[in-house]
């Protein structure tokens, strides 16, 4: 299998530091609304992509929240126009695409948390595609079917080649390999 693209659509980033009792701050939440588009794969590789600078206040950040959306303002050629996941490649030399347009939360922390200081730092989600079979579900791909035989693997919620089970553990894979670096 060769992944050849990988974007998602994210919004309603959140830092949260409800566990900081040394804070000042007014709320436990500090949030930038989005939408964000994120291309995770250029040519075959892994990207790194800023969503932009944004003022996070000195604190414990335990957690960071962010949605996975679908973005209907994009314009109805982009990929990604009302969609969240959306990934192509090949199984097999054959072409699939993979989409999906969940609007679940995915929550990214770890245990000691991460600190700002005189306001810098820098959060970073990681996918890890190679978890992305694996991370909850096993899923075997070659068991993805052209079933209306247009030449093109079809994965994703009612899609004509009877895959949406693979579509929804799919969704649930993406969800489980990321992790959240300082």
């Amino acid at each position: 299998m060769i992944f050849t693209e990988f974007k998602i659509s994210i919004r309603d980033v959140v830092f949260k530091n409800d566990d900081d009792p040394t804070s000042d701050l007014a709320t436990d939440e500090i949030q930038f609304r989005g939408p964000y588009q994120i291309d995770l794969l250029k040519e075959e590789n892994a990207l790194s992509q800023a969503i932009g600078d944004a003022f996070v206040p000195d604190g414990l950040y335990k957690e960071m929240r962010f949605k996975f959306h679908k973005d209907e303002d994009l314009p109805i050629t982009d990929k990604l126009f009302d969609k969240s996941i959306y990934v192509e490649g090949t199984i097999n030399d054959i072409p699939f695409v993979f989409w999906h347009d969940t609007s679940e939360n995915l929550d990214v922390g770890r245990d000691t948390g991460v600190l700002v200081e005189n306001g810098t730092v820098n959060f970073t989600v990681q996918f890890d595609i190679s978890q992305f079979l694996n991370s909850l579900n096993q899923i075997d791909l070659s068991l993805a079917t052209d079933s209306n035989d247009d030449g093109l693997i079809e994965i994703y919620p009612n899609d004509e080649d009877g895959n949406q089970d693979i579509a929804d553990a799919l969704k649930e894979n993406i969800k489980m390999a990321a992790d959240l670096l300082d």
